[in-house]
């Protein structure tokens, strides 16, 4: 957990393109507004070694290789439709780099329940004072740009905000994804007792601020976490060194030794058939099941980072959404 005191680290944009409407257009750079939670943990073995992930056939009782992967779209009625990676393509949003603004609503005409993630546009060099003037009208006029735009192969909805000669842009969930009160069977408000509801205002009236103090919005748990990390390594309980850890789920390129099950077991099974008598290849070959079987629970095998990032998701998360699914912003 990074120190308050201390300055924070630059962050680099991780997409570059430019708001359009009418005749105006600025180009835009988009910047991450939150930064990942600090509590997440990595799943490792009791000597620190990190865990890789496989996927387990319960039909066919075996463990699959990455390219026998392939997405599925299940259906209203429970069916799963496969979807091949040609199909999913020509499916996919045209590639562009604009932010399309298609109209501009008052702010709080927004529901906040349609707000998804935050991020800030920072003004490219090329945006002179176009952007200031911009984030100065819409503020001014208290409105938000609605449009569309294309990242990492998925079209996003969103809105833009300005506030303090800064925008913002908030992807927004679909219609569809959002829950009613009648839906999930919440009863219809009914007529509350007058003086029960004089008292109720009071205590909320005595418990009332102007604004919320950020220091009660901070993360205990992580806190509490970091703590206990920090009280463990100092005291060199369960330290383990960092060069043996590999996240399975990153992007960056791990270099990490790539352990194929399948062939590991063929070869204990059949490489030494000249050197080994008949009767021990047939005590290895029936040890085989229990191998696989017991792979479900100890995942033996390391993944490289981007070969596992790339195929595990569509597999584990068979979605209802189709291309949507594919959100990753």
């Amino acid at each position: 957990m990074r120190d308050a005191k201390q300055p924070a680290a630059p962050v680099r944009p991780f997409w570059a393109g430019t708001i359009t409407f009418g005749l105006v257009s600025i180009p835009v750079e988009l910047v991450a507004a939150v930064a990942p939670r600090q509590t997440s943990m990595k799943l490792v073995d009791e000597q620190g070694h990190a865990l890789g992930r496989r996927y387990w056939c319960p039909k066919d009782e075996r463990l699959l290789d990455n390219d026998e992967l392939v997405r599925g779209y299940e259906t209203e009625s429970g069916k799963m439709v496969v979807v091949t990676e040609e199909e999913f393509a020509s499916v996919a949003p045209e590639k562009s780099r604009d932010i399309e603004l298609k109209r501009f609503v008052p702010v709080e005409s927004i529901p906040p329940f349609f707000f998804d993630r935050p991020y800030f546009l920072a003004p490219d060099e090329r945006a002179g004072k176009a952007y200031a003037l911009l984030a100065l009208t819409m503020a001014k006029t208290g409105k938000a740009g609605i449009g569309s735009f294309v990242m990492r192969g998925h079209e996003y909805l969103v809105a833009i905000l300005a506030e303090n000669g800064i925008l913002r842009a908030h992807t927004l969930r679909h219609a569809d994804e959002l829950r009613t009160p009648e839906s999930i069977g919440l009863p219809k408000p009914g007529k509350p007792d007058a003086k029960l509801a004089s008292a109720l205002g009071k205590a909320i009236d005595a418990l009332a601020k102007p604004s919320i103090d950020p220091a009660e919005l901070a993360d205990v748990d992580a806190e509490a976490l970091h703590r206990l990390a920090q009280q463990k390594a100092k005291a060199g309980k369960g330290v383990v060194a960092m060069q043996a850890l590999e996240d399975v789920d990153d992007d960056g390129g791990g270099s990490a030794e790539v352990i194929d099950l399948m062939q590991a077991l063929r070869k204990s099974l059949g490489a030494d058939s000249g050197r080994k008598a008949a009767a021990k290849k047939s005590d290895a070959a029936s040890e085989a099941p229990a191998k696989i079987a017991a792979a479900k629970k100890t995942v033996p095998r390391k993944s490289t980072a981007r070969k596992t990032a790339a195929r595990s998701a569509p597999a584990s998360e068979p979605t209802t959404r189709g291309a949507r699914g594919r959100r990753s912003a």
